[in-house]
Order: structure tokens, then C-alpha cells, then sequence
């Protein structure tokens, strides 16, 4: 049996494959059109992170200095790469900013679709599992294993669904720090999952 073949689209028609490839040649030409891009280093952020908060409102201020006080030493601070890097920050940040809002958006577009879907495949599990005492049932067992494994696997990287309200935080002794009473990462909202998760749930619980 051979493999499918995909037949041609008409032109000017966005499929999936030529939408992926138009946006990497994009996102290739950006990274070609910035000078010094790095990568993102988990090691470094912090420092990197911590200085540049400072920096922000100090570089100014520290070239009005040097510039104007002629006691100060010249090789203290670097006058011309202080500026180049507020122009930097000018000029690219308002583009990284409008960046990250096309990718939550992009990633929140992918999930749409995979929800959709998603539900079906809730469904048609459902279904499966009547299915499968009837006349079709050999043939739709290995299969139906196969789905409820994945539901299965699912299931326990979420939540259950709450039945009542958490208690309430305590209030923070005296001395706590802001970063000890910061709120935990935010998880899946039970009540935003559709009602054939759970019924899944109950199935392979």
C-alpha cells in the first residue's frame, strides 16, 4: 500500500506547512538583522536581569556625570557604549514587546484548535467505550486501550476538579519577605475543562 500523496493547493491558498515555512524564513531573517543576539542563558539571566534594572535610570545620570565633572576618570565608564545601549533599548524593545503578544497570541490560537478537536476526541472516546461491547468490539479494543491510555496520562498531569473552597492563606508572621508570600504558580482551572474530562476521569480513575 503506498503512502498518500498530498495533492497541489491552488496558489495564494495558506495550508499549515507553507504558513510554518513563510514565518521561520521571517524569524531567521530577524535574528540575522540583530546585532549580538544571544541565545538565552538560564545561568546568566539572573545577573544579567539584576544589572540592567539598575541600568535602566542609571546610565543617564552616570553620563551627565562623567561628561560634565572632568575629575571623574575617562576609563570609568564607557560614555559611547551607555548611549548605544539606551538606543538599543529604545529602538528594540517596543519590537520584543509586540513579539511576545503575537506568540501568547499564536499559542493561544494553537490551543483553540487543539481544544476544538480535542473535544471530539472526548466524545468519540465516549463512544468508543459503548462501542466496544458491541459487534465491532474486537476490532475497536486495541484501539480504545490505546485512547485510555492517553486520557489516563492526562488526567494526572491536571488537577483534580475542586469540590469546595481552598482555605484561606494565613496571614505572613512578622519579618516575612514579599518573595516568601509570593501567590504559587497558577494552575489549570478545573472548571475550564470540559465535562468529558472528567467523565473521562471516572473512567480510568
Amino acid at each position: 500500500m503506498t503512502d498518500a500523496i498530498t495533492p497541489p493547493q491552488p496558489a495564494g491558498v495558506s495550508t499549515p506547512d507553507n504558513i510554518a515555512s513563510q514565518l521561520l524564513a521571517i524569524i531567521i531573517q530577524m535574528e540575522g538583522l540583530i546585532p549580538d543576539l544571544q541565545p538565552h542563558n538560564a545561568n546568566e539571566i539572573a545577573k544579567v536581569a539584576a544589572t540592567a534594572k539598575f541600568a535602566h535610570e542609571l546610565i543617564t545620570p552616570t553620563i551627565t556625570t562623567v561628561t560634565s565633572v572632568p575629575s571623574v576618570p575617562q576609563d570609568l565608564f564607557k560614555v559611547e557604549r551607555g548611549r548605544d545601549a539606551l538606543r538599543y533599548r529604545d529602538m528594540l524593545r517596543p519590537i520584543a514587546q509586540r513579539l511576545a503578544v503575537f506568540t501568547q497570541g499564536l499559542e493561544f490560537t494553537i490551543d483553540s484548535k487543539l481544544s476544538d478537536a480535542g473535544e471530539d476526541a472526548l466524545q468519540t472516546y465516549h463512544w468508543a467505550k459503548r462501542a466496544v461491547n458491541g459487534p465491532s468490539g474486537a476490532a475497536l479494543s486495541p484501539y480504545l486501550d490505546e485512547m485510555r491510555r492517553v486520557v489516563k496520562k492526562a488526567i494526572n498531569r491536571h488537577p483534580k476538579k475542586a469540590t469546595s473552597a481552598p482555605p484561606s492563606t494565613p496571614p505572613a508572621p512578622q519579618g516575612q519577605t514579599f518573595m516568601a508570600i509570593r501567590p504559587p504558580a497558577e494552575e489549570v482551572d478545573g472548571d475550564q475543562l470540559p465535562e468529558s474530562y472528567y467523565k473521562a476521569g471516572e473512567d480510568v480513575s
